[in-house]
């Protein structure tokens, strides 16, 4: 569950509890003045003269919207008469709960009345008429009243109706009299809790009624309960299509079928605080389809008011839900766990920007603060559970201690760069991103920022440091160290990337700070840093070589292999080595008829060229090849033209000496040949 919201006056809650119950210690003390059938110059009586001792019994009846209470009160006078004096009493007081109605007596003694006196916001007093009550004498008085769901507003304590009964149940009884009764029965159906107080049994009886009842009490002043009783509810459900800036944002409401004020109260809120916090926050709304809003009954002493479920996307709402919950959990319709991961965020920027909205609603509505109670539990905001634990110092620190720590960090941000800042968290964009022109898709991470992403979130989009917020409100002191490592991790980052001068890091630096890796990052950077002091020779040596630098070791460098970048780079050396050798060795080379000779037929200027060609493509290996045999070449020409000469001087010695033994044998040949004679016929 997320965006769960505490109610700060939730009905039957332990304050309003205790003031109810301070009300019914307040109850009269029943002194009654003393009338004798012979005057008396001044009233007497104490709370221990007449004592009043009452069963209570509470009957819910939910179609009628009320609950029915009916008193069988004993009042016994304890004032011993005089010889001279008899006393009675005639009448009484007694206080029972605000709003109580219709008081009637359904047996007492003759004359017997019970009417109110007077109303007030704690309490109703009635005014018991029962007759002459002698002294040692008892009387018995049977009286009803009614409490009554008038719908006045959605926190009221008295709530009668089919899907939710709530009410404060009292005990009755003269000053130090004991031994009152109470008990309360709600109808077949009813899931029956005890929210406050307790009974002695809770039974089910023979009609399927749920029956609450207590022994008699010691002290019925000091009895206070608050019961609620639950049926199944069943829901009126109304569409509402609310305009926020350029979208329209769909929400279901339901509302308990009996309860026609619940959406006629929190539907107007929500039309007015969606377009406040839409534009306030720069985000859309985060949901596809329509968002439940849906009414709710808290069957927890704790005062849940709120209930933001992202996994159905329903927003539960107690049917006495304030306007600073409605649009608390509005706001959560943002912060609701999948916008960030931290509950202190969460609730943070939700209690932020639900006040900002609040103010501009003209609605009042004072944020968590951070009193001296709060204050003494303070803890790192790290340590406050994910869920919600009962109402505690511990839990109003945490809600006050976000809302204190969003409100610093919008402030030092400023509204455009929060507004990014959502942006990133909810595209998932990491910080640490690439400078511009080094990749045209953003980095994506996994899952909401914590505590750890945020904060590189905040500084990347800000240029500012929030190290200081992070170390008061945040770390735990076990990860303070953490900070200290980010620091030096990220002065490392920023070296090294001014160093690239344009060369693009890998992004395994920048995955390794976004995971808070910073053992990693580090020794990543230094190689990185080995690997750009070679470039810096390496360019040196290619400008003063007149050559082009290859795209080899920039490929394995923006790759992340440093090591090879590093190879590569040694290897290029090694190639302008050889090709300036080669180049060295033309210069130098001896132009005569030997070297002419010894170049017929080879060609080491195209070596040369090719060992360049072969440099600048980044095949180091084969410039190195066609580097040394240009050099070879230009070193062994003159000695080969001497070669080739000798060769040639050998072979025209040798054909000389052929064509001289040739000739010589020819004529050998003609002077061995007869003379022909004639043929005469």
């Amino acid at each position: 569950m997320i965006g769960l919201r505490r109610a700060p006056h939730r009905p039957g809650t332990r304050p309003q509890r205790l003031v109810l119950l301070a009300l019914a210690i307040g109850v009269l003390g029943l002194l009654l003045a003393p009338i004798g059938l012979i005057p008396v110059p001044t009233a007497r009586g104490a709370s221990t003269d007449l004592t009043v001792v009452t069963a209570a019994s509470y009957t819910v009846e939910p179609s009628q919207r009320r609950v029915r209470v009916v008193v069988d009160a004993t009042l016994a006078n304890h004032r011993a008469d005089t010889q001279v004096k008899r006393y009675f009493f005639d009448h009484a007081f007694l206080n029972v709960q605000p709003g109580a109605a219709s008081p009637t007596v359904i047996k007492g003694p003759s004359g017997a009345a019970v009417r109110i006196t007077s109303r007030s916001a704690n309490a109703t007093t009635l005014r018991l008429d029962f007759g002459q009550l002698f002294g040692g004498h008892t009387a018995s008085l049977r009286f009803a009243f009614d409490l009554k769901d008038t719908g006045s507003t959605a926190g009221r304590l008295v709530r009668i109706g089919t899907s939710l009964v709530t009410f404060p149940v009292w005990a009755y009884a003269s000053d130090g009299a004991s031994g009152s009764r109470v008990t309360v029965r709600f109808p077949k159906g009813y899931d029956v809790n005890v929210e406050a107080g307790s009974f002695a049994a809770q039974t089910q009886a023979s009609d399927g009624s749920t029956v609450l009842a207590t022994n008699a009490l010691a002290n019925p002043l000091a009895f206070f309960a608050y019961v609620s009783g639950q049926q199944a509810p069943t829901y009126r459900a109304t569409n509402l299509s609310v305009r926020a800036g350029d979208e329209t944002i769909p929400l279901t409401m339901q509302a308990w079928k009996d309860d026609r004020a619940w959406a006629g109260r929190v539907g107007p809120l929500l039309t007015g605080a969606l377009p406040l916090l839409r534009a306030d926050i720069g985000l859309a709304w985060p949901h596809d389809g329509p968002v439940i809003v849906q009414e709710s009954g808290s069957r927890s002493a704790a005062g849940i008011a709120g209930v933001y479920d992202a996994r159905s996307s329903t927003i539960q709402l107690a049917y006495w839900a304030s306007a600073v919950t409605v649009v608390n959990e509005a706001a959560h319709g943002w912060f609701n766990g999948a916008l960030l991961a931290d509950r202190w965020s969460v609730e943070g920027f939700t209690g932020y920007y639900a006040q900002r909205a609040l103010a501009a609603l003209k609605i009042k509505a004072a944020p968590p603060k951070l009193t001296a109670d709060p204050q003494a539990a303070a803890f790192p905001l790290n340590d406050w559970p994910a869920t919600p634990a009962p109402e505690s110092a511990a839990e109003s620190y945490g809600y006050a201690a976000s809302y204190a720590l969003a409100t610093l960090i919008a402030k030092q941000a400023g509204p455009d760069a929060l507004a990014r800042v959502w942006s990133d968290a909810a595209t998932r964009t990491g910080a640490y991103q690439p400078p511009p022109g080094q990749g045209s898709t953003p980095e994506r991470v996994d899952g909401a920022p914590d505590w750890r992403g945020l904060l590189d979130l905040l500084e990347t989009e800000t240029g500012s440091d929030f190290t200081t917020l992070w170390r008061t409100w945040v770390v735990r002191p076990g990860e303070s160290g953490l900070l200290d490592q980010r620091a030096s991790a990220r002065a490392a980052y920023r070296d090294v990337l001014e160093a690239a001068n344009g060369w693009a890091l890998p992004r395994v630096i920048r995955d390794a700070l976004r995971a808070w890796q910073f053992g990693t990052a580090t020794s990543l950077t230094s190689h990185a840093r080995t690997a750009l002091a070679e470039r810096a020779r390496l360019e040196a040596k290619v400008s003063a070589a007149g050559l082009a630098l290859p795209p080899s070791m920039r490929r394995l460098f923006e790759a992340g292999d440093f090591g090879g970048a590093v190879a590569e780079a040694q290897q290029e050396e090694a190639a302008i080595a050889a090709i300036e050798t080669a180049g060295e060795g033309r210069a130098q080379g001896v132009r005569d008829t030997l070297t002419t000779v010894g170049m017929m037929g080879e060609d080491p200027d195209r070596d040369l060229t090719t060992a360049t060609a072969a440099f600048a493509a980044g095949d180091s290996a084969a410039a190195i090849s066609a580097a040394q045999a240009a050099s070879h070449l230009w070193a062994d020409a003159r000695g080969e033209g001497q070669r080739r000469v000798l060769m040639a001087a050998a072979v025209a010695v040798a054909l000389g000496v052929l064509v001289v033994s040739l000739a010589s044998r020819l004529r050998r040949v003609r002077r061995a040949r007869p003379e022909s004679s004639a043929l005469v016929r």
